[in-house]
C-alpha cells in the first residue's frame, strides 16, 4: 500500500469511499455546499478504467448541473451521430448527442474538480471496513502504507464500484456472479482513418447476441474499440468475441490494420440493472457501481452513478443539517432512486432479452432506416426521454412495421 497523497483529517461531515464518477460527483456537491468532505481512494490519479468511455445524455447532463460539462466538452470527442449495425451488418443512424473522453481522463478531471470545490482529496487510501458506533456506520478504516488510518463522519458514501469483497466487508454483499463483463483496447489511427468515423458505432453480432461491440472515437486520433456480453457470460468468452469483432467486422479491422495498438485488450466485471443492490444501512449508501446502477444492454454506467452521486449527496447534506436521519438515510435514497429512475432499469432489462433475437435487431435497423416510428423511440431512449418496452415490445414491432 502506498503513502496517502495528502495530510488527511480523521473526521469529517461526508466521508466518501471511492473516487470515480459516483463518487467525485458526491464530494464536488458536497464541498459546494460548504460540507467538510474527504474523498478518498486507494489509486493515484490518473489511474486507468476499463470503460468503453461514451457519454450520453443522462451523463451530460450530470455533469452540467456540476458545472462541468463545458470543462469536459474542452476535452472530449462530440458528436451528434450513434451509427447502429444490427447483424445484417446493414446500418442505421440515431441521432442524440453523445461524447467521448477516455475515463483516466474523465476521472482525473472529475478527482481536480472535487478539489477545486474544496473537497480534502486523498489518494493512497484502502477502504478494509467500516467502523461502527451505536449500530450504524460511523466512518472506514483505510490501510495505509505502514499501517491503517480511521476516519469517522455521520455519514458515509460507499462508492468503490463492484469490488465484491469491499461490498461484503460493508454488510452490503452482492451476487457472487457478476451480470456481464466488457472490455477494450486503445488504438492510435493516422488522422485520414480516424476522420472516417467521426460518430459512435456499436455493431451486433448474430453469434454474440445481445452483446455487442463498439468502435468509439477519442481525443487524439484514437479510438476505443470493446465488446461486452450480457447474461453472465465469462472473460474467456469475451476475449474470443474480442478477436472475432476485431478481424471480422469490416470496420474495427479496418481500423486496427491501418493502427497502433496502445495498450492491450483489457476486461472487467459489470453489474448491472440492479441486480442483487443494496442501497445502504444506517450510516451508509452505496452510489454508482457498488449498487449495481450499470444498464442492462448497453453496459453503460457513467450516467446513473454521477446522478446518485448527485442524489446521495444531497440527501446527506440534509442530513448533517438535521433535516433527515441518518438511520434512515439509505432507505429515503433507495427509495427516492427507485421512484426516479426504477422504470427504465426495467425498460433495459427488456430491451436485452429482445436484443438476443437477431430477427429483431434487423428488423428494427431495417425500420428505424425507413420509417419514422423506430428511430423516434430509439432516439428517445437514448436520450432518456423514452422506454424501451414502447418498442421492444408486440406492439411496439408491429408499429414499427407500419410507421
Amino acid at each position: 500500500m502506498q503513502a496517502p497523497s495528502t495530510i488527511v483529517p480523521t473526521e469529517c461531515d461526508v466521508l466518501v469511499a471511492g473516487a470515480g464518477p459516483a463518487g467525485c460527483a458526491a464530494a464536488r456537491l458536497l464541498a459546494q455546499r460548504g460540507l467538510r468532505v474527504i474523498l478518498a481512494d486507494q489509486r493515484t490519479f490518473p489511474r486507468d478504467k476499463v470503460c468503453g468511455d461514451g457519454l450520453i445524455s443522462d451523463a451530460l447532463g450530470a455533469l452540467e448541473a456540476l458545472g462541468l460539462l463545458a470543462r469536459v466538452s474542452q476535452c472530449a470527442v462530440r458528436s451528434r451521430e450513434l451509427r447502429i449495425y444490427p447483424p445484417s451488418r446493414r446500418p442505421v443512424s440515431i441521432g442524440g448527442e453523445f461524447a467521448c473522453m477516455p475515463r483516466q481522463d474523465l476521472d482525473l478531471l472529475l478527482w481536480n474538480a472535487a478539489a477545486d470545490a474544496g473537497a480534502t482529496c486523498a489518494s493512497g487510501l484502502t477502504a478494509v471496513a467500516p467502523l461502527e458506533a451505536g449500530g450504524r456506520v460511523a466512518g472506514v478504516r483505510f490501510g495505509v502504507s505502514g499501517g491503517q488510518l480511521e476516519i469517522r463522519a455521520p455519514v458515509t458514501i460507499l462508492a468503490t464500484g463492484a469490488n465484491a469483497t469491499v461490498l461484503d466487508a460493508f454488510g452490503l454483499g452482492v451476487p457472487v456472479r457478476s451480470s456481464a463483463v466488457a472490455g477494450r483496447a486503445y488504438f492510435s489511427a493516422p488522422a485520414e482513418v480516424f476522420a472516417q468515423w467521426p460518430c459512435l458505432l456499436i455493431a451486433f453480432e448474430r453469434q454474440w447476441c445481445p452483446g455487442y461491440g463498439w468502435i468509439f472515437p477519442s481525443p487524439g486520433n484514437r479510438f476505443n474499440i470493446g465488446v461486452g456480453l450480457f447474461a453472465g457470460a465469462s472473460t474467456r468468452r469475451l476475449r474470443e468475441f474480442w478477436r472475432a469483432f476485431v478481424t471480422s467486422f469490416p470496420p474495427a479491422a479496418s481500423i486496427v490494420r491501418a493502427s497502433t495498438q496502445l495498450t492491450p485488450f483489457k476486461g472487467a466485471p459489470l453489474r448491472t440493472g440492479l441486480t442483487g443492490a443494496q442501497f445502504g444501512r444506517p450510516g451508509l449508501v452505496a452510489v454508482g457501481e457498488a449498487a449495481a446502477m450499470t444498464y442492462s444492454a448497453t453496459g453503460e454506467g457513467i450516467g446513473k452513478a454521477l446522478e446518485s452521486g448527485l442524489l446521495s449527496a444531497a440527501m446527506a447534506a440534509e442530513c448533517v443539517a438535521g433535516a433527515r436521519s441518518v438511520d434512515t438515510l439509505h432507505e429515503e435514497y433507495g427509495q427516492e432512486f427507485r421512484r426516479r429512475f426504477l422504470f427504465r432499469y426495467k425498460a433495459y432489462a427488456v430491451a436485452e432479452a429482445w436484443a438476443a433475437r437477431p430477427f429483431v435487431l434487423n428488423l428494427l435497423a431495417a425500420r428505424a432506416a425507413a420509417g419514422r416510428f423506430a428511430r423516434a423511440e430509439l432516439e428517445a431512449l437514448v436520450a432518456e426521454r423514452g422506454d424501451a418496452r414502447r418498442l421492444f415490445s408486440k406492439r411496439g414491432l408491429l408499429s414499427a412495421l407500419v410507421r
